[in-house]
């Protein structure tokens, strides 16, 4: 009969190596799916930060370059409370716009 330790003189090798593999396999799925879901958290919120610099880079790109073009169109030292003016306008706009488009929570 087998797995019967009076008759198999090789349960106990057999037995060891079945355990053996069954958690090795067990540590294996678990550990696999845990490193996948860290390793997502991880990139998710480097992609976000990395997201939000760029954003900044961009409004400051932006705002300069703004300044740039109102300073050639005129003569006076205006042209940085002009760009904040409109930088600042074309928010305000987006703000409204999408705080108009919200739905309620209930």
């Amino acid at each position: 009969m087998a797995g019967n330790p009076f008759t198999d003189p090789d349960w106990a090798s057999t037995t060891t190596d079945q355990i053996d593999r069954l958690v090795g396999k067990v540590r294996d799925n678990v550990t696999n799916n845990v490193v996948r879901v860290i390793r997502g958290i991880v990139f998710g919120i480097v992609v976000v930060l990395l997201a939000v610099v760029l954003a900044v880079v961009a409004l400051i790109m932006v705002t300069r370059a703004l300044q740039a073009l109102i300073g050639l169109a005129t003569t006076e030292g205006r042209a940085v409370y002009l760009s904040y003016l409109i930088v600042g306008g074309a928010f305000l706009a987006a703000g409204a716009m999408l705080m108009g488009r919200r739905r309620s929570g209930s």
